[in-house]
């Protein structure tokens, strides 16, 4: 039953997951631009790294970011950095939206949107529009992540400089 299921995949070098052989592509482009990828919005600054950093504000609390948040302009259009397949979307209890795509055994997580143009199954690449940034009574902020299986990377490392 099990290797029925994995019929016609391949299992990723040094990865745990069996991709069909368009996801291994998939995965060997993404791996291929590291350093190259697009930013998700067209103009932003990095307000957060990634990791463990003190809390600006609280003393002697640590925050775990395992992304990055770019400060962008109100309404900024958020795009993917990679070709790849919606997998999931969830709305949180505040009305803001997650976009999560999955490039082969990569993930690419878009968090904080709002007016999505689309939904969990669609293919998209570098020119679809996922939706905007959310704003809030100051800011338009989208926090940005990219995984390996279930490994979280700095999203740094990945987006051209």
């Amino acid at each position: 039953e099990e290797s029925k299921k994995r019929e016609g995949t391949k299992k990723v070098e040094g990865g745990n997951m069996f991709l069909t052989p368009a996801e291994f592509e998939i995965s060997k482009g993404f791996t291929g631009n590291k350093g190259k990828l697009p930013w998700p919005v067209d103009k932003g600054v990095i307000i957060e790294k990634f990791g463990v950093h003190q809390h600006p504000i609280e003393r002697g609390v640590k925050t775990d970011n395992k992304g990055i948040d770019i400060s962008t302009a109100k309404d900024a259009i958020v795009k993917p950095v990679f070709e790849g397949v919606v997998s999931v979307v969830i709305t949180n209890p505040f009305g803001s939206k997650t976009i999560v795509i999955k490039h082969g055994q990569y993930l690419t997580v878009y968090t904080n949107l709002y007016a999505l143009q689309v939904k969990k199954g669609d293919k998209v690449n570098t020119n679809t529009i996922l939706g905007k940034v959310q704003f809030d009574t100051q800011n338009s902020i989208i926090h940005f992540e990219v995984w390996k299986e279930m490994q979280v990377e700095n999203p740094e490392n990945w987006l051209r400089k």
